[in-house]
């Protein structure tokens, strides 16, 4: 049985975005996974308004799914040689998810989205798509931050829970583009804290939270959602 993880961390995010505290979720096997952070992020004051008692899953997904995103580019891979055909390189289309933070085009999502990519276009629930470029990344965390050149209509940054706020057993929705199905929920808790994960590159992130919400290819990048529907973290999907 695989087993799923989400990350607790504190990482610099440049391009406008400091002092961001974000997770990442992983998947630990063969089984989906969610990732949490419990820190604020630099972003400017949403529309969406969170009331002091939890939301229902409907209310939170009518809320804050149109701050969610979908990312498309072109990444640029090497082929390496066989027996019977030459090296070289091709160009790959790349899907994942993210969310606005604040009216300038923030928008937050993996490094391994948008890492060495090309073209990059935001898609709105709105149908708009736009082009963006990224502006802030660290790959150690597996975050980046890319800025879309939109109409202010279409932006609606969340708001992030503060810090310390994830306990185990609270509940927990994702929001991403999983397949390229656009704005998907899905609902999960909090198993346990503290764990460490592997990330791309081999890079190793400490304090992980263990979590069951279940995310598939597409929904990297999107957020993790608490009961009032503030951001918890990013999600993401390794296998290993």
């Amino acid at each position: 049985m695989g087993r799923t993880f989400a990350i607790v961390f504190t990482a610099t995010v440049v391009g406008g975005i400091g002092g961001a505290a974000i997770g990442i979720a992983v998947d630990g096997g063969r089984s989906s996974s969610s990732a949490l952070a419990s820190a604020p992020v630099g972003a400017e004051p949403t529309s969406v308004v969170h009331t002091v008692a939890a939301l229902s899953p409907e209310a939170i997904y009518r809320a804050d799914a149109p701050a969610v995103v979908e990312i498309e580019d072109t990444v640029t891979q090497v082929v390496p040689p066989t027996f019977f055909t030459p090296g070289g390189t091709e160009q790959v289309g790349a899907l994942g998810s993210g969310f606005v933070v604040d009216r300038k085009g923030d928008i937050v999502t993996n490094d391994h989205v948008v890492q060495g990519a090309h073209d990059i276009r935001v898609g709105f629930s709105g149908g708009g798509t736009y082009p963006a470029k990224v502006v802030g990344a660290d790959p150690t965390t597996d975050i980046a931050v890319v800025r879309v050149r939109a109409p202010a209509a279409a932006l609606h940054p969340l708001t992030f829970a503060s810090s310390g706020s994830v306990l185990v057993g609270d509940r927990v929705y994702a929001i991403g583009n999983p397949s390229g199905l656009e704005r998907t929920m899905t609902a999960g808790i909090v198993s346990a804290t503290r764990r460490d994960i592997q990330a791309p590159k081999d890079h190793t992130i400490s304090g992980a939270v263990q979590t069951d919400a279940p995310i598939n290819h597409g929904n990297s990048g999107g957020p993790l959602l608490d009961r009032h529907g503030r951001v918890v973290g990013i999600n993401a999907q390794y296998h290993g």
